[in-house]
């Protein structure tokens, strides 16, 4: 049975990653949210959202989390809605996002599809988003 269970967790893993993920525009260093992982975040019943951009050394990915609470005065980017292309996302400042091209060994192209996992820190009241690279989870 726990056998089953794990079989379970892979198979459902693997489907919310094919409908989670972000467009990094590298023109003009914007990140793009998917409908599901806007949905899942629970953006919409924040009062105003702010992101925080991060890098975590230990695996070696970017990754962002919601409305973290900072006891130093921090770059946080606001969450937008863009009318033209009915999108919500952020200007992604520090990193940029053609750093994060770069590191992910990227092709020098203005916009890419990647997955993001979902991830809790040991604080479990703290979540965070991690962006895969290309070679873990596809670039679509």
């Amino acid at each position: 049975m726990d056998s089953f269970k794990k079989l379970f967790r892979k198979l459902a893993d693997r489907l919310l990653r094919k409908s989670c993920f972000v467009i990094l525009d590298s023109r003009d260093n914007s990140v793009t949210f998917s409908k599901r992982l806007y949905k899942m975040s629970g953006i919409e019943k924040m009062d105003k959202a702010k992101v925080f951009c991060f890098f975590v050394p230990s695996t070696g990915h970017y990754a962002f989390c919601f409305n973290p609470e900072f006891k130093q005065e921090t770059h946080l980017a606001d969450v937008m809605y863009n009318g033209k292309y009915r999108c919500i996302g952020f200007e992604c400042l520090v990193p940029t996002v053609n750093r994060i091209f770069y590191d992910y060994g990227l092709p020098a192209i203005d916009k890419a599809k990647l997955s993001v996992v979902v991830r809790k820190m040991e604080d479990p009241t703290l979540t965070y988003y991690q962006i895969c690279k290309p070679d873990e989870y596809g670039q679509y």
